[in-house]
């Protein structure tokens, strides 16, 4: 007696390994687009970096506090928020004040406060005339 075709087990093992094979496959290219996603918004987020930096320079300045922090602006480009905060350097009990700040820019999107982007930097504040004669 002669058999042509497959049997109904070969068929079912056949077509598991086939979905197995498709479902790896997608969920490849569901990470691959979630990657390709957050790297676009750390490219922008790059972009508001520039765009602030640009809007809003870090001059030399006698008046550290005032003039370097910068209020959240989110016009540069819709759904990112540029924002410039300055806090004096805290110093141990037996440091000298050297003038330094710590001036935080922070870019940040979306609803969910792990999306953000910070660069931290210190500053020295220039000294004003009435320091400089003393």
């Amino acid at each position: 007696m002669r058999r042509d075709g497959f049997t109904l087990v070969e068929i079912l093992l056949a077509t598991s390994i086939l979905a197995f094979g498709l479902l790896a496959i997608l969920a490849g290219l569901t990470n691959c687009a979630a990657m390709m996603t957050l790297s676009k918004e750390y490219q922008d987020a790059q972009y508001v970096f520039s765009l602030g930096e640009l809007k809003y320079p870090m001059l030399e300045s006698t008046d550290v506090e005032d003039e370097v922090p910068v209020d959240p602006d989110s016009d540069l480009v819709e759904g990112y928020v540029f924002e410039r905060t300055v806090e004096e350097k805290e110093l141990d009990t037996n440091e000298v004040d050297d003038g330094l700040y710590v001036v935080r820019t922070k870019v940040s999107w979306g609803s969910a406060p792990e999306q953000s982007e910070e660069l931290v930097r210190y500053v020295r504040q220039l000294k004003g005339e009435s320091e400089k004669k003393k």
